[in-house]
Parts: structure tokens; C-alpha cells; sequence
């Protein structure tokens, strides 16, 4: 059974929107990444709005994939833009959270490994897809998704033993931050639930997924939200 026909058993009009409003939630916290980073201009912090920038453009894929489900040939390259962007996104999260202990130096020189990896395996994808075949064709979506979503469960799974972590050493309160392990949590529950759902096809975890996903990003968005708004409130009462 392909990946598209899974989706038949779901409205496609209400995964559409579903991706649509994931991705403007990405986007926000990407605004309040950004943001961070401009106040504090620390090299690792520029991972969070490059990994949730990745973020929502996996979801706009996967959205234009549904709409073109009837059609193979146009939604399995968007389901594979999809996977890369989506691995990348969560790699450079784990990225911001490894280096957020490591010399400038050092961060800079692997963010810039990072990023032109990133964009050579694009590049490559696209070279696969559109100028390869048909000496060479990618295979099915089906045949590698197991293994994206492996990949994504432990580069989130790292985030949340860093921030555990760091939230235990921490001998200060941190205002709004404790809930963050909760969040990335959460998006690792929906990466398991896909999993799950790509191995016997349950529809509860299908949907479970998409509920957990837009539950983390609202989370996220209001954790730093808080964050940010208690530094100022910091700043201004000095």
C-alpha cells in the first residue's frame, strides 16, 4: 500500500490545513529564535531559526504532496523534500543545543559544515529527481521514511536530555524555560506516532501525531514567548 493511500481514511482538506497552520506557528517561532539571536548574537543560537525555517518548509511539502496525492509522479518528490528538510530541521535544533556549550570558533566552523551539507544534499536531491532519471530514480518514499523518522527520534531525543539536564544543573529559576523538555517531548511523540503509523498504519497514531505536533509548536511558541517577555521585564527594572 503506498504512503498516499494511507491518507485516504483522513480528510485531505483537514491535513492541508493542518500543515498550513503548523507552518505559521514554525514561522513564529522562528521570528522569536531570530530575535533571540539578534539580542544575544551567539553563533549556536542561529540553529533554532535555520532548524524550525526547515521545519516549515517540510510542512508546505508534505502539504503540497496531499493536494497532488493522485498524482505519484508530482507528490513523491514533495514527500522526499519533505523527509530532507523535516531531518535537517531537527538536526540543526540538536546542532543549537550541542554547540550551545562550545568556543565561537568552534560553532562557526560546524555551523557553516552544516549548512553547506544541507545544501549539497539538496542540490543533490534535485539532480536525483529531475536530471538523473531515468538512468537513476530515488526509491520509494515508503522504503526510507522508517529511517528518516529513526534519525529524527534521536536528534529530538538529544534535545530533550540537554534541556533536562541543563535545567537540573541550573541553580537559578528560569522562567517558562522548565516546560521546554515538555515541548520537544511532545514533537518526539509525534515522530514515534508516524513511525508507528508508517510500520501497521494506525489511524489513531496518524492523527495523534498532527495533534501532538501543533501542541508542541503552541508550547514552544508561548514558552519563549514568556521567556522573552520576562527578559525585558529584567532589562527595564535595572
Amino acid at each position: 500500500m503506498g504512503i498516499n493511500r494511507r491518507f485516504l481514511t483522513v480528510s485531505t482538506e483537514a491535513l492541508v490545513a493542518s500543515e498550513f497552520v503548523s507552518t505559521m506557528l514554525a514561522l513564529i517561532l522562528v521570528y522569536f529564535f531570530f530575535k533571540a539571536y539578534r539580542l544575544t548574537r551567539s553563533i549556536y543560537l542561529l540553529g533554532l531559526p535555520v532548524g524550525f525555517t526547515f521545519l516549515a518548509s517540510s510542512y508546505i511539502f508534505l502539504g503540497i504532496s496531499l493536494m497532488y496525492e493522485s498524482d505519484v509522479a508530482v507528490s513523491e518528490p514533495f514527500l522526499w523534500l519533505r523527509l530532507i528538510t523535516q531531518s535537517l530541521g531537527f538536526a540543526f535544533v540538536a546542532f543549537t543545543y550541542y554547540f550551545s556549550s562550545k568556543t565561537e570558533r568552534a560553532t562557526k566552523y560546524f555551523l557553516s559544515l552544516v549548512s553547506l551539507a544541507s545544501a549539497i544534499s539538496i542540490l543533490l536531491f534535485f539532480g536525483a529527481s529531475f536530471v538523473a532519471p531515468p538512468f537513476l530514480e530515488l526509491p520509494s518514499v515508503n522504503v526510507v521514511d522508517e529511517f528518516f523518522r529513526i534519525g529524527n527520534l534521536v536528534f529530538l531525543g538529544y534535545v530533550i536530555y540537554h534541556l533536562v539536564k541543563y535545567l537540573e544543573m541550573s541553580h537559578e529559576a528560569i522562567s517558562g524555560l522548565i516546560w521546554a523538555p515538555s515541548a520537544f517531548s511532545l514533537l518526539w511523540l509525534a515522530q514515534y506516532s508516524l513511525f508507528i503509523w508508517g510500520i501497521d498504519g494506525s489511524q489513531i497514531a496518524f492523527v495523534f501525531a498532527h495533534v501532538a505536533r501543533l501542541a508542541s509548536l503552541i508550547l514552544l511558541i508561548r514558552i519563549y514567548y514568556m521567556s522573552g517577555r520576562a527578559g525585558n521585564e529584567s532589562r527595564e527594572t535595572q
